[in-house]
């Protein structure tokens, strides 16, 4: 039961960051297509793209690494749990910086927190496959 629950939340987690890595990518050349038609400054622009190229590549690593658990629990490998605590550390620390930058806003922080809560099943689920 808990092997069946750890694969299924391990390939949501990877299929929502895929899902997050296209949106992030969306983004960025959403950026880059309004640098000419908005007269914003350079940093604004700069820091923008910087923040966005940072999801991209964490996004894209989660969702590969979030494959490779799938996979090897697929075989019956059980896998280390650091995976999911690295994806729980990227949330809360995204989290805290979109209240620092943006201001407090419960849609900003509803979506993170329930991928916190499935990173925390995932490794919830993973230790009790270790332990039967």
């Amino acid at each position: 039961m808990y092997l069946k629950q750890a694969k299924t939340i391990s390939l949501i987690i990877a299929l929502l960051s895929l899902l997050q890595a296209l949106l992030a990518i969306i983004g960025f050349v959403s950026v880059l297509l309004t640098l000419s038609a908005v007269k914003v400054s350079q940093t604004i622009i700069r820091e923008a793209l910087i923040n966005t190229s940072i999801n991209i590549i964490c996004f894209l690593l989660f969702a590969v690494l979030f494959f490779v658990v799938y996979r090897r629990l697929r075989k019956g490998v059980t896998t280390s749990i650091i995976v999911q605590f690295l994806y729980i550390a990227y949330m809360i620390f995204s989290v805290i910086l979109g209240i620092v930058n943006g201001g407090f806003s419960l849609q900003g922080v509803l979506v993170p927190l329930m991928l916190i809560i499935l990173g925390i099943a995932s490794a919830y689920s993973i230790k009790k496959v270790e332990r039967h």
